[in-house]
């Protein structure tokens, strides 16, 4: 069933002024597939919505159930977050979120005004540069801890992402959540970056999927995803998300795009691991992830090089960042 995108539009609208009416709400807007138009993906869509509040929120995030179909993903923000916003115009995230959002609720024209100063310039190259080099520092940053961490592939995977949009955000928008590969194979084209893609889904061991039953390994994600989410209060893993991403998962997989859900894949097995090792309760769930992590040579003997791998790409990226600079006067 095709969701539109008008209802999404609605439902935010409608949990934003009862909040508002409720509670010290100074602003509200839509961010993500909704604000882009495409919020659809395996018959499943997410409402992102951020809320802005008067005095700093008591959450930072939070997940509502609305249907098996649609969630709310909201974030809350207190307002000293947007005090300077010509500032947050070179924020690698919340800079593009301001950039082109969907108004909902903003009566004293708060929003209106930290948005104006934002996107102001967003698209200057000085500008765009400095959201690029952002990305980088903060993947570099994440390849350094690599040695110590105890979530190896969850540090992996953000400095992954991150060293990605180094370079995707240089089309405006960086990638993230389900579309993460779509959204990078989009950037790549516009950008004619040739190695972006093929480099994000080869750091992940992404051709080995192809040998892989596609219902088999849906069903051992959601079997974990199952268990650790009775047990944890964590947004990744929310009882609504669930649906989320399996049927997205299940989409690329019978559209021959089993690479493109690899990503997030990762990002929420991991999540669903570490929930049920923090509890003693992964041994039954364990064989299927090591089996994987092998598969993809993302198991403990294959860090080094992975790592090593990791570093090249960003050095890769930084080269071509700068070439890119060089052309646009940056």
């Amino acid at each position: 069933m095709k969701i539109e995108r008008q209802l999404l539009i609605d439902l935010g609208q409608r949990e934003t002024e009862r909040r508002a009416a409720e509670r010290d709400i100074l602003s509200g807007y839509l961010i993500g597939s909704v604000a882009r138009g495409e919020p659809q993906l395996g018959g499943t869509a997410d409402i992102d919505l951020v809320l802005i509040h008067e005095q700093p929120p008591a959450m930072r995030r939070e997940v509502v159930h609305l249907s098996p179909q649609v969630h709310l993903d909201i974030a809350h923000h207190g307002r000293d977050l947007y005090a300077r916003p010509s500032e947050l115009r070179v924020h690698r995230w919340i800079g593009p979120a301001m950039c082109e959002p969907i108004f909902l609720y903003d009566p004293e024209h708060y929003f209106e005004w930290a948005q104006a100063g934002a996107r102001g310039q967003f698209f200057r190259p000085d500008h765009m540069l400095a959201r690029a080099q952002s990305f980088l520092r903060q993947a570099r940053g994440a390849s350094s801890l690599l040695p110590v961490t105890g979530r190896w592939i969850r540090v992996y995977l953000k400095a992954v992402l991150e060293g990605a949009n180094s370079i995707a955000c240089l089309t405006g928008f960086p990638a993230a959540g389900r579309r993460v590969a779509i959204e990078l194979e989009s950037a790549a084209r516009e950008l004619e970056c040739e190695h972006l893609l093929d480099a994000f889904l080869s750091l992940m061991g992404a051709g080995a999927l192809g040998s892989w039953s596609a219902p088999e390994l849906l069903s051992a994600w959601a079997r974990a995803f199952d268990t650790a989410t009775q047990h944890t209060h964590h947004v990744l893993l929310a009882p609504p998300r669930r649906e989320y991403y399996l049927s997205a998962f299940q989409d690329l997989a019978d559209s021959g795009q089993i690479q493109a859900l690899l990503w997030p894949l990762l990002r929420t097995w991991e999540a669903s691991m570490h929930t049920l090792e923090s509890l003693g309760m992964e041994s039954e769930f364990r064989s299927a992830w090591d089996s994987l992590l092998d598969a993809l040579r993302l198991s403990p003997e294959w860090h080094p090089h992975r790592q090593e791998q990791l570093g090249n790409f960003l050095d890769q990226n930084h080269d071509w960042i700068q070439v890119w600079a060089e052309r646009h006067g940056a």
